[in-house]
């Protein structure tokens, strides 16, 4: 930029083999250029109609910062370049009139120069990018180390309570030598929290072997109505003591899955014993299912009181529960009665085995809705 547009000229023919000069004669045409143009280095002259090149360049630096820029000037002008460059305004000046090879040597620095601080600014950009994903690495680690502590807090209750429930029981049994009605009341209790247990054990054994994977699906064509009934009815007896309503739409002509049936029915029984736990007693619960020429949709809604936004996101985390430890109180169907955090990742893992999703829904004072998705068999060829 000079406002002589025969040194414009004369710089342009001098550089055009090692460089792509662009020319302007004023201010506003350069900022202009490089409002228009990617432009590495910038060279003005200090003696400038609308403004000093030192202003000019101070313009670019604040709207290209990553531009070198270059000052020619003369001897007169000198001190008012050094505090240029000591503002950083400006990296280097060339003094009036130049040598052609010192010009040339000038200009080779500051593109050498450019690189390096191009290639300074990537690295800083990958050094961020790593961080940032270092960070969210080590907030993933602190929030699993959380639930780490919970689950081992909520394990120790849910494990060793019914154990000691079902051996001081059995202790007082043997103990007793009144009448058998008394006798078989405490045995049924025993049977319960055997049971309770049992059940806790299944559930984190099935937990594993998901994430193993190490057995290969064995799926069969299965009726699709058929099996969602069959969850149905296996919650029928939580529905009954709850004293809530079960309303289900499950049509007739849902056809065939291709699954296995035992990792579907658990996975949808596990959906619908958590809409129980969730829902007030006398409260509804809804099952549907309909299907489309790819996937068959099953719902579960029900009118409890929803799931907090920030607990929605991590609701299939494995040991999610989202509940404060010291006041765990367990149970399999009574109302916000908690586990260990198992079911809902259990279910979602056998769901995805099978090439389908489950997704979740809620509003808080509302309900909650889950969906599973699931892949139906293709025309047969010939049919």
């Amino acid at each position: 930029m000079d406002d002589e547009p025969d040194l414009v000229d004369s710089v342009q023919n001098l550089l055009r083999y090692d460089y792509r000069v662009l020319g302007a004669t004023r201010a506003s045409e350069g900022l202009a250029i490089m409002d228009r143009e990617r432009v590495q280095l910038v060279m003005s002259d200090q003696r400038m109609p609308e403004m000093t090149g030192v202003e000019l360049l101070q313009r670019i630096k604040q709207s290209h910062p990553d531009a070198v820029r270059l000052l020619f000037t003369a001897y007169a002008d000198l001190t008012a370049v050094i505090d240029a460059i000591n503002e950083g305004n400006v990296y280097r000046y060339i003094s009036k009139p130049w040598e052609t090879e010192e010009l040339k040597a000038t200009l080779r620095q500051a593109y050498e120069y450019y690189e390096l601080q191009e290639e300074r600014r990537k690295l800083l950009k990958e050094v961020q990018a790593k961080n940032a994903m270092l960070a969210a690495a080590n907030l993933e680690l602190h929030r699993a180390n959380e639930m780490k502590k919970a689950f081992i807090k909520v394990a120790s209750h849910e494990l060793r309570t019914p154990l000691t429930v079902s051996m001081g029981l059995t202790e007082h049994a043997v103990r007793m030598t009144k009448a058998d009605p008394v006798l078989n009341a405490l045995m049924d209790k025993i049977r319960l929290s055997g049971l309770r247990l049992n059940e806790r054990v299944d559930q984190m054994m099935k937990m594993l072997l998901t994430e193993r994977f190490e057995r290969p699906l064995q799926p069969q064509d299965v009726d699709a109505a058929a099996l969602i009934r069959t969850a149905a009815a296996e919650i029928g007896h939580f529905i009954e003591l709850r004293q809530q309503r079960l309303d289900q739409s499950i049509p007739d002509d849902l056809g065939t899955l291709h699954v296995e049936p035992d990792k579907i029915r658990d996975s949808l029984v596990q959906l619908l014993i958590n809409a129980v736990k969730f829902t007030p007693n006398g409260g509804t619960i809804r099952l549907s299912a309909t299907r489309t020429l790819e996937h068959l949709l099953v719902a579960v809604a029900d009118t409890g009181k929803g799931i907090e936004p920030d607990s929605l996101a991590r609701i299939f985390d494995p040991f999610f529960t989202n509940f404060d430890v010291s006041r765990h109180s367990s149970g399999t169907f009574e109302y916000e009665k908690r586990g260990l955090g198992l079911g809902l990742s259990m279910a979602k893992a056998f769901i995805e085995m099978h090439g389908g999703k489950l997704t979740v829904e809620s509003e808080l004072g509302k309900g909650t809705t889950f969906v599973v998705e699931l892949p139906v068999p293709g025309p047969k060829a010939g049919g």
